[in-house]
């Protein structure tokens, strides 16, 4: 996927889309209805001057769209062009207009996926397994300096792929007729954004090895998140469930050893991988996908409100007990 990132960064037809070249009239006439938000963007076009407002500036129709076999128009959604970053994206809600910014989801999200995370299963066995806590320091280390290398150019395919797949591409598909009162416009359209789009970006616009290679690449990354939980899932089954059985029920702990609680941590990865698969089957959304993604910010969601507190506690309380948790 690294691969991919970098080629497409370096190889796409445009790095994000270009302010709106915009649309015809419906008759002929010489100038188009759509009007340029700026003088410079209506030179990289060859604007006219408006009919109504000979001032300000318009489509060039008689030399983008002289005739339906011949017309390069689009549907005007970037006056001012798109970008691969908006720096201020996570500072000003108005950033991404005229589309809006979600900036209270978007800091939620961060929250809940940090802090969730730290007491995310798979992460807390991988520092677990570490020989030392500073070898564990330094791989956390490692790993976070290794998101930013694989994380920040793979960002920047969002824009790449709002080019190709966009609203202002050939592809994009409108709601008709969804204008707001308040804009007193006689038509519009809302954008109807195209769940695959990613996945047609892979498999259309880089060669067919490197996106066919990121895709497995995303599928394995899946795959190794999926099964870390699960095993995660075992293992806290046999230690925590399992272990503690004979003070629960007052029996005898001979059986409770080493070579039983592995197996017990083995086999109840069936019934967990079992349930996973179900829930991955059936779960349904209002997302055409069925968007099952999302369920591992829910999960986090839980970890972060059971299970952080306890975390945080265990290393800054002087006194910890274990019946806290």
């Amino acid at each position: 996927c690294l691969v991919c990132a970098y080629w497409l960064i370096n190889n796409a037809d445009e790095s994000a889309p270009p302010p709106s070249i915009g649309m015809p009239k419906p008759f002929d006439a010489s100038a188009g209805f759509y009007m340029y938000p700026t003088e410079e963007i209506a030179k990289m076009y060859d604007g006219v001057p408006c009919e109504h407002d000979p001032t300000a500036w318009c489509y060039n129709q008689a030399k983008w769209c002289p005739d339906d076999d011949n017309c390069r128009a689009d549907n005007g959604a970037y006056p001012f062009g798109d970008k691969r970053v908006f720096s201020d994206q996570m500072t000003n809600p108005y950033a991404l207009t005229p589309f809006p910014n979600a900036i209270f989801w978007d800091w939620a999200t961060i929250f809940i996926l940090g802090f969730g995370n730290l007491a995310a299963l798979d992460f807390q066995a991988r520092c677990m397994s570490a020989k030392s806590p500073n070898i564990a320091r330094i791989g956390c280390l490692i790993a976070g300096l290794l998101t930013f290398f694989v994380g920040i150019p793979f960002s920047y395919m969002g824009a790449i792929t709002r080019h190709y797949y966009g609203p202002d591409s050939i592809h994009a598909e409108f709601e008709a007729d969804s204008c707001s009162k308040v804009l007193d416009l006689p038509t519009c359209g809302m954008w109807k954004p195209d769940s695959m789009a990613f996945i047609k970006v892979l498999t259309e616009v880089p060669p067919g090895f490197i996106g066919g290679w990121c895709l497995l690449g995303i599928v394995a990354a899946s795959m190794s998140t999926s099964d870390g939980a699960i095993l995660a899932l075992g293992t806290v089954f046999a230690n925590n469930i399992v272990r503690n059985i004979p003070k629960l029920t007052g029996s005898k702990a001979d059986w409770v050893n080493e070579k039983n609680l592995l197996l017990a941590a083995r086999l109840s990865t069936v019934p967990f991988g079992l349930i996973a698969m179900m829930i991955a089957a059936f779960y349904h959304s209002d997302h055409p996908q069925g968007a099952t993604g999302y369920l591992l910010i829910v999960a986090f969601d839980i970890v972060l409100a059971g299970c952080v507190v306890p975390l945080f506690a265990c290393f800054y309380v002087d006194k910890p007990s274990p019946n806290a948790g």
